[in-house]
């Protein structure tokens, strides 16, 4: 279920290139059936069972592992603002990932992690580190094989009922990880991943964010969802992969950006008097009276 985090990530800067964002109203594209008598509560498929199900709806891990890094080009648009750009994400076994959003008349929007370093940088807000709970999130979505390794993700998880997102018939399962607690949906016909309602870290604080997987692509063997519908903050962001290309990224696209490498570099030591001045020095030691 990826997709969703760097446009998690980036939103933020997103919503404040377009004021009108937090007037916006988006209607909610899910919809949960009608309350089961219990016998059919007791019925419902097992929730580990859903998950493994949708890693071989996607092609499997072995078919993921082969492939050491992966990039994404496409289009981001956010249709309530009339905002349209361009967005290209990279991955790299094992965890690192850069997305760039170019919108004209904004430049670029960049968002990125190297396995240890988290980092954002646009022409607005300019460049930032991660905080610890960002990070934390973060470094999980830039798990390559995260799609194809579900259950490690979270502590426990439930199948809760049936209910439809973006149009699709769905299984609905609660999944925690500590205190974190997420929706998914899984597609009944397919098995196919259909959603993901979590609350994440941002600058702007902790936001809830729902991402809908609305069409899927084959790209020799491994199943990728080409367009998704992100709705954060009463905005609603659309995004669609055009092209997506295997073992083309060289690891110097996830080298950090000179103006994250300064966020990182030591503050010059001050002497304790306040001043950048250099210390006096000591006077000389008298001179040793010669002997008679």
């Amino acid at each position: 279920m990826r997709h969703f985090r760097p446009l998690a990530v980036l939103a933020p800067a997103l919503l404040a290139l377009a004021a009108s964002a937090a007037h916006a109203f988006v209607a909610s594209p899910l919809q949960d059936k009608a309350a089961e008598p219990a016998e059919a509560r007791r019925a419902l498929p097992d929730a580990k069972e859903l998950l493994k199900k949708s890693v071989e709806a996607v092609g499997g891990v072995e078919a993921r592992a082969k492939k050491k890094s992966m990039e994404m080009k496409g289009s981001m648009e956010m249709p309530g603002q009339n905002l349209k750009g361009e967005i290209v994400t990279r991955y790299l076994q094992p965890n690192k990932m850069i997305t760039v959003i170019d919108l004209p008349g904004f430049g670029e929007i960049r968002s990125g992690f190297d396995g240890t370093v988290g980092w954002s940088a646009s022409k607005l807000q300019g460049a930032r580190l991660m905080t610890p709970k960002e990070l934390e999130t973060t470094a999980r979505e830039a798990d390559y094989m995260k799609d194809v390794d579900p259950l490690k993700r979270y502590d426990t998880v439930e199948t809760t009922g049936e209910a439809t997102i973006g149009g699709f018939d769905c299984w609905k399962v609660k999944a925690k990880k500590g205190e974190e607690v997420s929706t998914l949906w899984f597609e009944k016909s397919t098995g196919l991943a259909r959603g993901v309602s979590m609350t994440i870290e941002t600058q702007l604080g902790r936001l809830p964010v729902t991402t809908v997987f609305t069409e899927y692509r084959d790209f020799d063997g491994i199943k990728l969802p080409v367009r998704t519908e992100v709705m954060q903050a009463g905005a609603k962001i659309v995004t669609a992969y055009e092209t997506i290309t295997f073992d083309t990224v060289d690891a110097a696209a996830f080298d950090l950006p000179t103006e994250v490498k300064a966020l990182l570099e030591p503050e010059p030591a001050d002497d304790e008097d306040g001043t950048d001045e250099p210390a006096p020095a000591k006077p000389a030691a008298p001179a040793t009276p010669a002997k008679p």
